[in-house]
């Protein structure tokens, strides 16, 4: 079997969402069949150091026309393909079994506001995506939430909706060149994630200003990931007003192995995002033996399974209650972490690439 896989976006540094997906699908797909041939399209050439099985790599026109007319001329050069919606392509030959793999639906949930970011927007999920949609065989969605939402916005019916977990990252792996903690920052409650609104930020901060006013405990918070721009000086603001802008470290986009110090030594991870397709990071937490406090809503119920402590993500004394119910309580410390390692154990990029061959073999 030829397999196909269009490497967009693909990032190797900074990479998060779906460039990080991306590029654990590309490594991990062909690993999960090494008997089928793999075609690997990217807008610039494919770094062979992340690759551990042979692959071809076919280099696609940077623009939006130029890949219009690249996969049109496509034919039978692979039997199935496998692509990010809503990149291109856009139309294939009825020869090629097309298969989309679909995130998230944010923006159909919170749409942006400038009129230049609406625009584009509607482009892309009203003109754009339908066409990859309806053009799929199949539309793979990374949780159950992503599912509903895609059958409730596209109208898609279920069978055609399969869904295939995501892995996540296994941050132990760089356990043995751990720097050592920041002692100044302990304890402290941990987030790691892009500084923005639909991550909540503003949500944990305003949540931890609570927590400590409350219980004046000597706590931190971290919070790992860019951050920029007005959201980043709201917080700011926030934090000096109340008085506890020493107690919050923004640290900036962590990778490897000063992400797992942050991650072991934090007394609690908070990740009460308001919409995720699959979230990741509250699995890495699990894994690395941290208790995880996330939201009741969307992928973050099912990814949880029970391991972790929930909250409305809308709800900032629920957020600060849950801060210090972790915070005083040593056995829901202790139990949240059993369960968490059990939960991470359930997920795994190489049990994804399977699912996605298996999938594949069956069109």
């Amino acid at each position: 079997m030829k397999i196909g896989f269009v490497a967009e976006p693909y990032e190797e540094s900074h990479a998060s969402g779906m460039g990080y997906v991306v590029l654990e699908l590309m490594k991990n797909l062909p690993m999960a069949a090494t008997e089928s041939e793999f075609v690997i399209y990217s807008s610039r050439p494919i770094n062979a150091e992340y690759m551990q099985c042979p692959f071809r790599n076919v280099l696609i026109p940077k623009g939006f026309i130029g890949k219009f007319f690249f996969f049109l001329r496509l034919h039978r050069e692979v039997d199935a393909l496998l692509f990010v919606a809503p990149l291109l392509p856009l139309i294939l030959p009825r020869s090629i079994n097309t298969v989309v793999v679909c995130q998230e639906l944010a923006n159909l949930k919170f749409p942006p506001k400038s009129f230049a970011e609406r625009f584009s927007a509607f482009i892309r999920d009203w003109i754009l995506m339908p066409i990859c949609l309806s053009r799929a065989v199949k539309i793979v969605a990374a949780s159950e939430a992503t599912q509903i939402d895609l059958m409730h916005f596209y109208r898609l019916p279920k069978e055609k909706v399969p869904i295939i977990y995501d892995g996540f990252q296994n941050i132990a792996n760089f356990a043995s060149d751990a720097p050592a903690p920041n002692m100044s920052f302990h304890p402290y409650f941990f987030f790691a994630g892009k500084v923005k609104h639909r991550k909540n930020v503003h949500g944990i901060v305003s949540a931890f200003i609570s927590f400590k006013k409350r219980t004046n405990a000597d706590t931190k918070l971290v919070i790992a990931g860019d951050y920029g721009g007005d959201y980043y000086t709201n917080l700011q603001q926030e934090l000096t007003e109340s008085g506890y802008m020493k107690d919050a470290h923004f640290v900036g986009y962590i990778t490897g192995a000063k992400l797992y110090t942050l991650y072991k030594h934090a007394f609690a991870f908070v990740f009460p995002s308001i919409n995720e397709g699959f979230g990741m990071p509250p699995i890495e937490a699990m894994s690395l033996g941290v208790p995880v406090i996330t939201s009741k809503i969307s992928s973050m119920v099912e990814v949880a399974g029970g391991a972790a402590l929930l909250v409305d993500p809308f709800d900032i004394e629920d957020i600060s209650h849950a801060m210090e119910k972790v915070y005083k309580d040593p056995e829901l410390r202790a139990d949240l972490i059993r369960k968490g390692f059990a939960r991470a154990k359930e997920f795994s990029w190489t049990k994804s690439a399977k699912s996605y061959i298996d999938l594949l073999r069956s069109l």
